[in-house]
């Protein structure tokens, strides 16, 4: 994945949903992931400002030669 992109919340979601399952494991514990519901969420409020501020480098207007439209 190139850093230019970022990832969709659905692939976020099946990784935390994994690293989660994973830790639980090997502690031996059941871990409730109600929290990754509220991750999701700010992820999704910020996803924007964050394609934005990746996106804005490479849409820069250039400036214009005179005598040209």
């Amino acid at each position: 994945m190139s850093p230019q992109r970022i990832p969709e919340p659905a692939l976020i979601r099946s990784v935390l949903v994994a690293v989660t399952g994973v830790i639980a494991y090997i502690v031996g514990h059941q871990i409730d992931t109600a929290w990754i519901e509220a991750v999701l969420a700010v992820y999704g409020l910020l996803t924007p400002v964050l394609a934005g501020l990746l996106i804005r480098p490479a849409v820069t207007p250039v400036d214009r030669q005179e005598g040209r439209l």
